[in-house]
């Protein structure tokens, strides 16, 4: 008997390959272009060779909208409404003053706001977000996807002669309105001297605008640059469908062998909380119960030697009962190992509670500083993450929950710093705190002379209100000195350079300084003077 065929081959079907597209379907490009061409257009008139200011404030908010305006109906959600709006405030933020923390802030909700704008075929959160910054990243390569747009518009079925007649279609229609808009203009600069001389003006301010216009290579390529950054804002690379490595959540860390893995995270815990016990001992011992600095240093030198050391620490800490705590639940939600690592997290809190006490010394015995006020900040941000961590070792969830909180708490005091006058803050302490230190009005004047236009306030008030001494003295001939250097009057310079708050302050010092007499040749040559000027190089200023 024969055995029966065997079954035909199935004949390999060649699909075509779908050759890339560089626009969606349905897709136009006009609207991209357009947007690109006002920002390039817009970022030339507010930031070429001028200081940023208010002009930043504007760019921001017209690039915000315009990323609004080019995703129609699909922008109107919570989801992107809520950033736009901080974004906004924050742009208004920038016209006051711009800070580390404005740009900041600013930087974050722009990556929120494309990322919810743009990629919303990812999952919401970090995975959208972070999408926004390797778009970033990839904005060169927005000219080789214009490059192909361009090649996929279809070509016009309207050869050359229907574009002669369509262009002279709507030269016939706009020529009555030209000729009659000239007719009344003459009719109207012969009998208004006023409108008359505003022509005029206006006429003569173009014309030397044009020949003078700026056509050098670095206004070119920053021209590139803001054409490069419309197409990446307006129009950024299409997402990944897949989130990225980065962007999933933390797998559960499985041990081959779940006993030695108990065992270790237990003499890991229990050998580091013996050393911070020791080390939180000698803090309690040595330090607040003498409540005071070491004999031989400083509360400078004390403080720096130790903060640094300290807050790596607990950082550290934080992440290795992170990552313990990402094991298997058989192993984490042992009673033991639970009460190991809240024992742990109450001495980094004993411990970060010492590096408030070494900042406090300092404050004592030096000044405060906006330095000192943003590590206080820091610690704050550390032990509300102990907090967290608390949460995530008594229910055992994942580590991606405890990031989140902890990122959500960083743009939060972010966000609130950048409308606060810390500066100001800060001057205004030292300079109310010198009469209650028993030792007069002890402030350091050449260091609150150099903390900027926020301080100024403070210690114009000061000048004026402090008792006739040498103290007064030398802070009058430092506010005179200060205000001799500054620009003239920079709030009336150019509006594109407006910061709200430094101007005010610039514009109050001139008019005190315009009062107060001229300085004579030895009082130019103060000993307050030459502190001003060494204590501005050794701040990097």
């Amino acid at each position: 008997m024969n055995p029966p065929p065997l079954p035909a081959s199935p004949v390999a079907t060649v699909l075509p390959v779908e050759k890339p597209r560089a626009l969606a379907d349905g897709e136009r490009l006009v609207p991209t272009l357009l947007a690109t061409g006002l920002i390039v257009v817009l970022g030339d008139f507010l930031l070429w060779a001028v200081s940023p200011g208010l002009s930043l404030a504007i760019f921001v908010a017209v690039i915000a909208s315009l990323m609004l305006l080019r995703r129609g109906r699909a922008a109107v959600k919570a989801r992107v409404l809520v950033p736009f709006a901080l974004l906004l405030a924050s742009a208004c933020q920038t016209a006051v003053e711009i800070s580390f923390t404005n740009v900041a802030v600013l930087t974050a909700l722009f990556a929120i706001l494309l990322g919810e704008l743009c990629y919303s075929q990812l999952a919401a959160g970090w995975a959208r977000w972070s999408e926004s910054f390797v778009a970033w990243a990839s904005a060169l390569g927005r000219w080789g996807w214009l490059v192909r747009a361009l090649n996929e518009q279809p070509q016009s079925k309207i050869g050359t002669a229907g574009r002669i007649e369509k262009f002279a279609r709507l030269f016939r229609i706009g020529l009555p309105a030209v000729l009659l808009l000239a007719v009344f203009v003459v009719i109207f600069s012969s009998g208004n001297r006023i409108f008359a001389e505003y022509l005029d003006r206006f006429g003569t301010q173009f014309f030397t605008w044009l020949a003078s216009f700026d056509l050098s290579v670095p206004r070119f390529l920053f021209w590139i640059f803001l054409a490069t950054l419309g197409l990446t804002f307006i129009r950024p690379r299409n997402g990944t469908v897949m989130p990225r490595g980065w962007a999933q959540p933390l797998q559960e860390w499985r041990r081959a062998d779940a006993s030695v893995a108990f065992w270790q995270s237990v003499m890991i815990l229990a050998a580091l909380n013996a050393l911070f016990f020791a080390v939180n001992t000698i803090d309690v011992v040595y330090l607040w119960m003498h409540t005071a600095v070491p004999a031989g240093m400083s509360g400078k030198q004390f403080l720096h030697e130790g903060v640094n050391s300290l807050i790596t620490a607990t950082v550290l800490a934080g992440v290795v009962l992170t990552v313990l705590f990402q094991q298997s639940g058989d192993i984490t939600q042992k009673r033991s190992l639970k009460a190991l690592a809240f024992a742990w997290i109450a001495q980094n809190l004993v411990l970060i509670a010492g590096v408030f006490f070494r900042l406090k010394l300092y404050v004592d015995t030096e000044e405060m500083t906006a330095k000192r006020v943003y590590v206080a900040c820091f610690l704050l941000l550390v032990a509300l993450g102990f907090i967290f961590l608390c949460a995530h070792v008594r229910r055992g969830r994942e580590a991606s929950r405890l990031i989140w909180r902890n990122a959500v708490t960083t743009f939060t005091l972010f966000f609130v710093l950048q409308f606060l006058d810390v500066i100001g803050w800060v001057c205004r302490y030292n300079v109310e705190r010198g009469p209650k230190r028993g030792d007069g009005y002890n402030f350091n004047i050449a260091y609150q002379l150099n903390l900027g236009p926020d301080a100024w306030p403070v210690l114009l008030h000061a000048a004026e209100t402090l008792p006739e001494g040498r103290v007064r003295e030398d802070l009058r001939l430092g506010l005179r000195e200060v205000e001799r250097t500054q620009p003239s009057q920079p709030w009336k310079a150019n509006w594109r350079e407006r910061q709200f708050r430094r101007d005010r302050n610039a514009r109050d010092l001139s008019i005190w300084a315009d009062r107060q007499p001229v300085l004579k040749l030895e009082e130019s040559k103060a000993p307050i003077i030459e502190s001003y000027y060494r204590t501005k190089k050794e701040l990097g200023l």
